[in-house]
């Protein structure tokens, strides 16, 4: 056999090898936090997506966190007012160029209800843009924190947003 062909062949192989695992191991991850959701129906389920996260001062492992995609960490709360700090990444596109958006530790207290869903993130866009935007649904804006380049700057790069799903 022609050994570009065997290559080829060995590639295709491996390719399709890894392919399946990932399917495989995506799924299983999605399960988990399915399975996660609905055993903590009688909480507040919160999704962050930062890195470095603390919640009323401990380290979010602390509170049995599930991992999802991008950065995503979503925790089951009590019912009351949580100090949270993190560091906050995003991406977005200028000109063509894709740009990494990261702030220093942000620091912010939320009031959560049991049996809602939360979501903090960033986002280069304020809560309006985003509900004009987006045509699925936001959401409730709860918490919106203005991101400049340098403190008291007029000019706002970013949002860190928490919404509400209802």
């Amino acid at each position: 056999m022609n050994q570009t062909i065997l290559i080829i062949l060995i590639v295709t192989v491996l390719w399709l090898i890894f392919f399946i695992l990932f399917m495989f191991i995506t799924k299983r991850n999605k399960a988990k936090t399915s399975s996660f959701i609905v055993n903590n129906k009688d909480k507040a389920i919160v999704h962050l997506y930062c890195r470095k996260t603390k919640i009323d001062n401990q380290d979010i492992s602390v509170f049995n966190p599930v991992s999802g995609e991008n950065l995503e960490k979503i925790v089951a709360l009590s019912s009351g007012n949580h100090f949270f700090e993190g560091i906050f990444e995003s991406t977005e596109i200028f000109l063509g160029k894709t740009r990494n958006i990261k702030t220093e530790k942000i620091q912010f207290n939320l009031y959560l209800e049991e049996g809602h869903t939360y979501t903090v993130a960033m986002y280069s866009y304020p809560p309006k843009e985003r509900k004009d935007y987006n045509t699925d649904s936001t959401g409730t804006d709860i918490l919106t924190i203005p991101l400049s380049l340098y403190e008291g700057s007029d000019n706002i790069k970013a949002y860190i947003i928490c919404y509400r799903e209802d």
